[in-house]
């Protein structure tokens, strides 16, 4: 919500402004209607004076006072304050209309003498300011003045009678402002709209909704803003995608690198079995390929001069000692090319091969002939998938259990079975070697219960079906084990998961 944000100060600076205009102009529309009043009056007064001096010639000279009066009081405005008509052949006052007793204030000899023509005067009385009219009555014929009339009236009270229209002027002066003060706030509210709902949708964006998009659609600069907002929004999901992805291929490189990976492995165990022997078989896989790679060359090192010694000796002794250690490095060397198998599997390549066949030369290589071998499968053989992978796979899990067969000292049988599963192509190969004993380590590697054995075979078994985007599960069957290996169908041929160890 915006807290004295756009709106009220809009509203307030807008309704200032008008205010401070509109006062000025009341102001200066007051001043000149003054100043016009008193202009329009004086002009009024002006006009009424010169008619009632000429209308007063004859009563001045027949001393006709009351013709006098009534002249007087036809003309008397409530603007007048005082008005006094002077009788100059006898310096006598013939007629005073006095509304606040200033008649006895003004000299009216001395003003009126040697007047000849009207005037104005600007007069002080009682503290307050007057305008004083003059005007002589001049009959033909006779060079003085027969008198003069005087008109007095105060500015102010010329100045009131604008009161009314004054008033009328505030009236509609304040109606209008209140008009242009709702105007303002309607439009102002009009232009809030769209900015609160943007700030909203800016909000709910901030807090994690980054889905959220702005639908303002207009024309003005707050359309403009809220294009150039879903264009960031959508730039910031670029970023926190490309973030996220960066942090995953951070994590694997780490955990490829350091023996954390191990102590962070065994935290999540519980949470997500499957994932934790993924990650534990490449974890463990880029440090055996490393160590095996560190081994070789001093390996080899030590080999050749192990023969050199062994040549150049004649001491029986020593000769059996270096048989023994060469016996060693073999051994080594043997363990080094074990580990090294694991390499078949940085490139996954995926091709169209047909099953029967490679499950035929498979158990030919990997079988004794004294040991059965039952083969079912559908008739549609052919699948999508890398020979090399699958047919050492495969290999892994016969010589297994044929290696149990001899431990166990058992006659054995073998079955292995195909068919379609969709999404899966399935084998299953079971064995009546007794079972496993303990299912949940079978594929880590170095685990084995032969001696003399390296314990590798099922963990390159699950990294090669891994690698395949396929699945592998053992479990104990009555007098044996079945291992089943599922294998995506469908695959386009030369697929190339893109997966390394």
């Amino acid at each position: 919500m915006l807290k004295k944000g756009i709106k009220q100060r809009l509203v307030i600076s807008l309704v200032i402004t008008t205010l401070a205009v509109m006062s000025f102009f009341i102001f200066i529309l007051d001043r000149y209607l003054k100043d016009y009043s008193i202009t329009e009056n004086e002009r009024t007064i002006n006009f009424l004076g010169k008619n009632a001096s000429d209308l007063l010639q004859k009563p001045l000279f027949n001393s006709d006072y009351l013709q006098l009066k009534n002249i007087a009081q036809s003309i008397f405005l409530d603007e007048f304050d005082y008005l006094v008509i002077f009788d100059n052949s006898t310096h006598n006052i013939a007629f005073k209309e006095d509304k606040r007793n200033m008649i006895e204030l003004i000299n009216l000899e001395e003003i009126v003498k040697n007047k000849t023509a009207p005037e104005t005067l600007r007069l002080e009385l009682k503290g307050k300011n007057y305008t004083q009219f003059l005007f002589p009555v001049i009959s033909p014929g006779i060079s003085s003045p027969l008198g003069f009339l005087v008109i007095g009236s105060s500015i102010d009270k010329m100045k009131s009678s604008l009161s009314g229209i004054t008033y009328r002027i505030l009236t509609i002066s304040f109606l209008l402002f209140l008009t242009l003060t709702l105007t303002i706030y309607f439009l102002s509210e009009k232009i809030v709209k769209p900015i609160k709902i943007l700030s909203k949708t800016i909000d709910s964006f901030a807090s994690g909704n980054t889905s959220i998009r702005s639908d303002i659609k207009t024309d003005d600069e707050i359309g403009i803003l809220s294009d150039n907002f879903n264009k960031m929004a959508d730039k910031i999901n670029e970023q926190i995608v490309s973030i996220e992805q960066y942090s995953k291929n951070l994590e694997i490189m780490v955990e490829e690198r350091t023996d954390e990976l191990l102590k962070a492995l065994d935290s999540i165990k519980d949470k997500d079995k499957k994932l934790n022997q993924i990650e534990k078989i490449n974890s463990l896989n880029a440090i055996v390929s490393s160590i095996a790679h560190e081994i070789n060359n001093p390996l080899a090192i030590i080999s050749g001069n192990l023969q050199l010694i062994e040549c150049k000796s004649e001491d029986n002794t020593f000769q059996k000692k270096i048989k023994v250690a060469n016996d060693a490095v073999e051994r080594i060397a043997k363990l080094i090319d074990e580990i090294n198998f694991f390499s078949a599997i940085k490139d996954v390549t995926i091709s169209r091969i047909s099953f029967s066949h490679l499950v035929h030369s498979v158990v030919e290589k990997a079988i004794p002939p004294s040991i059965p071998v039952h083969i079912q499968g559908a008739d549609t053989d052919i699948i999508d998938s890398n020979s090399h992978l699958l047919a050492t796979s495969i290999e892994n899990i016969l010589k297994n259990s044929v290696e149990m067969f001899q431990y166990n000292n058992r006659e054995g049988k073998i079955t292995i079975n195909y068919y379609t599963d969709t999404p899966f192509f399935v084998i299953e190969i079971t064995d009546n070697a007794g079972g496993i004993k303990e299912l949940n380590r079978v594929f880590d590697p170095f685990y084995t219960t032969f001696p003399n054995k390296k314990g590798l075979g099922l963990t390159f078994v699950h990294h090669a079906i891994q690698a395949m985007n396929g699945e592998i599960k053992i479990e104990n069957v009555p007098g044996g084990a079945r291992t089943i290996l599922f294998l995506p169908i469908d695959i386009p041929p030369d697929e190339d998961y893109g997966w390394r160890p």
